[in-house]
């Protein structure tokens, strides 16, 4: 809940600061010249952060093997605490913006201190005996049960990134460069947590069309392994006086060999088991929903290998990465709907979650594809209203298409809270199900 009401509180606020924008209603709405950075950089923690944080550590508390100590529910009461807090600090002048990368920043200890919190609730949740394996029937298969500890373990290697950046702080920098060396690293790693979830979903939705295991034995724990393995470096890498360049080529390394292995492996599952498969099995949220995911995945490779500036190539690739996780959670929780009791109350809404994950991971394609156009032409990066110069037809043309693209995710996005509304309000009876 906490996963799913932070982009729909995101999403309702870009509204707001878009309309924000129309002449003539920005000084009654938005009469702080900066408000529109503070609730940008508040938009993206919740879009992102809270969203991608809060998601993986509900599919964590799916796993068997809970232990008796309230720790969860605290977890998800302070978790809540801090993006209320963090939030708040959009209404405080003082909070001076700072454009950092992976998590850009409010310079005030209100946002810091609900940052932390959130982040640190979110690490409390996993210090569980779920962390450890259980034989114990669970609505994770095997097969993500074991990527979803390693992304546990990557995101509570993340939160040991942020503290020994924190505590290796060289004195008197100043807040631009101070909060770039404390989110870079950690930042960085987190995309190994994210990757890893979106695997695990991967497996999870593919389980539920070809209704056997993907992967097999110890093999996917091994492949998860390794794809943990380079974030593990993380916090011992702050120690390191070129840290920046060494976490860019971790990630650049890192992340997509074992991930198209894995693509692979999840392609010859579904051959194998596609003479078996069910009728209508290909038109299902679980398929659509994965086979979205998989493509954007490998367009991010692509674009990510394009980059070679500051460019808005730069957010293409990560648009279109971030899209993948998106649309994986999005289908992952479409299809966990009813083992958890819910369901969709007629015909209309189910036939509408099956296209969901491909509407708006097709808008966010657009998107990023239109960043990319306009990077290749020459757009920079982080230009943002009077501060962006477009000087080509091509910038111009990738732009627009962007535009067009986020309205069609925004379409996309809109459709997911409302079925995910409709299912939670309908609980289905236990015994008749």
């Amino acid at each position: 809940m906490l996963a799913i009401g932070s982009i729909a509180v995101a999403g309702a606020f870009a509204l707001y600061l878009a309309i924000a924008r129309i002449p003539g209603l920005e000084q009654a709405l938005a009469p702080d010249p900066k408000f529109g950075w503070r609730g940008l950089i508040v938009h993206v923690n919740l879009a992102l952060g809270v969203w991608f944080g809060a998601f993986t550590a509900g599919l964590f508390c799916l796993l068997p093997g809970a232990r008796r100590l309230r720790v969860t529910q605290t977890a998800q009461m302070l978790a809540l605490l801090g993006v209320l807090v963090f939030s708040s600090t959009l209404f405080i002048r003082e909070a001076e913006p700072i454009r950092s990368n992976y998590i850009p920043t409010l310079d005030h200890w209100v946002f810091l201190l609900g940052l932390g919190l959130f982040g640190g609730s979110v690490g409390l949740s996993y210090l569980d005996r779920r962390l450890l394996p259980d034989g114990a029937h669970s609505d994770i298969p095997a097969d993500a049960q074991a990527g979803l500890r390693a992304a546990a373990l990557a995101t509570l290697t993340a939160l040991a990134t942020f503290a020994m950046a924190w505590l290796t702080q060289p004195a008197n920098m100043l807040p631009e460069g101070y909060y770039h060396r404390l989110f870079w690293g950690g930042g960085h790693v987190l995309q190994f947590a994210n990757v890893l979830a979106m695997v695990s979903c991967w497996l999870l939705l593919l389980g539920k069309v070809t209704r056997r295991p993907v992967l097999h034995g110890r093999f996917g724990a091994v492949l998860f392994a390794l794809l943990l393995l380079p974030a593990l470096a993380g916090p011992w890498l702050m120690l390191a006086e070129t840290s920046d360049a060494w976490f860019t080529q971790m990630m650049r390394w890192g992340i997509w060999p074992v991930t198209s292995v894995l693509i692979l492996l999840c392609a010859r599952a579904l051959l194998s088991a596609r003479p078996a498969l069910a009728p209508g099995a290909l038109r299902s949220t679980a398929f659509v929903g994965f086979a979205t995911s998989v493509a954007m995945t490998i367009a991010g490779f692509i674009l990510g290998a394009m980059i070679r500036d500051d460019s808005t190539l730069v957010p293409g690739h990560y648009h279109m990465s971030i899209g993948a996780v998106t649309a994986a959670f999005m289908a992952t929780f479409l299809v966990l709907l009813e083992p958890q009791g819910r369901t969709q109350p007629d015909a209309r809404p189910r036939r509408l979650a099956v296209w969901q994950p491909l509407l708006f991971g097709g808008g966010q394609a657009v998107m990023a594809l239109g960043f990319a156009i306009a990077g290749v032409a020459g757009a920079e990066r982080k230009a943002y209203g009077s501060d962006q110069q477009v000087r080509s037809v091509g910038e111009w043309i990738g732009l627009s298409v962007m535009g067009g693209g986020a309205v069609l995710a925004s379409v996309g996005g809109i459709v997911f809270l409302v079925l995910a509304y409709r299912a939670l309000r309908t609980r289905v009876d236990s015994a008749a199900a």
